[in-house]
């Protein structure tokens, strides 16, 4: 017995840690282990998902599922082991992005009333608002095609026709050049139009007389004649109208205060303390205790 402690004491001073080395290098495996993997792996983190999944697997896949697992961990520790973590930005943005992924958890804990809802809309109705719109056709004479002078001659030559027959709007395409967007505009917005036709001419389009051919009209590939068949200016929805993106932004909403305020607890457990050659700092400086 004094032989054996007299070994046991000579080991542990040559290699004190070696009871604990022998410890790190043991990696424990369960199937919690395994369904957690799973879920990072597939990006899906329902724990539910990954049960089914891992229990659907044949046992050839269950083992090379192990296999990664294990071949991961090791590299992991030893990566550790090494301190290649040490003074990595790309690692620290990436925790950082994981533990702000975290907080995110707590959306399951939003319990959202329709009453919460509708004060949330009231609030914030001037978000929603629904921009003006038009309906219109046009019938198109291409710049390239012959002289202004003459061009314009032809336009209106054709508006008169076009009122003389009172064309329809599904007609207008019998008329004019093929122009490089539209022939037809369904519920249009002014900027699109604009970006289509210039910002003179939407305006224009915005003001005209409803369901009567008007014109001739310059943009800057050529001169139009236009048929307005509706005219929907901009106004505030109600609830009903908008109600996904309503419950969308307020979820939005509530998540980021409790990520915020999860966030702040954090930082409130720490002590910042400022060297005393920083400049500019303000003495109620929020972190600071």
């Amino acid at each position: 017995m004094a032989i054996a402690l007299f070994l046991f004491v000579g080991v542990e001073l040559v290699e004190p840690d070696a009871g604990a080395s022998d410890q790190k290098n043991i990696l424990h495996l369960n199937e919690d282990l395994l369904v957690e993997y799973i879920q990072y792996r597939k990006k899906t983190f329902n724990p539910d998902f990954a049960k089914t999944y891992w229990k659907g697997l044949a046992p050839s896949e269950r083992s090379d599922l192990i296999h990664d697992y294990v071949r991961e961990e090791v590299l992991y520790r030893e990566a550790i082991n090494l301190g290649l973590q040490d003074n990595d930005q790309i690692i620290r943005r990436r925790l950082i992005q994981k533990l702000e992924y975290v907080t995110e958890g707590f959306a399951s804990d939003i319990n959202v009333s329709q009453q919460d809802l509708e004060d949330y809309f009231r609030l914030h109705q001037e978000e929603y608002q629904i921009e003006a719109s038009v309906t219109f056709t046009h019938v198109f004479f291409d710049f390239s095609s012959q002289l202004n002078s003459s061009l314009e001659e032809t336009a209106l030559q054709t508006l008169g026709y076009l009122l003389e027959k009172s064309v329809a709007f599904e007609k207008a395409s019998e008329h004019g050049d093929r122009f490089i967007y539209h022939r037809n505009y369904v519920g249009r917005t002014r900027q699109l139009v604009a970006s289509h036709m210039g910002a003179d001419m939407a305006q224009k389009i915005f003001q005209l007389p409803m369901n009567t051919w008007s014109g001739p009209f310059e943009s800057p590939y050529g001169l139009h004649l236009v048929l307005v068949v509706e005219n929907n200016p901009s106004r505030l929805p109600n609830y009903q109208e908008v109600a996904p993106l309503v419950l969308e932004d307020y979820r939005r909403q509530k998540l980021d205060d409790m990520r915020h305020r999860k966030i702040q607890e954090l930082i409130a457990q720490y002590r910042i303390e400022l060297d005393p050659s920083m400049q500019n700092v303000p003495a109620d400086f929020a972190y600071v205790k």
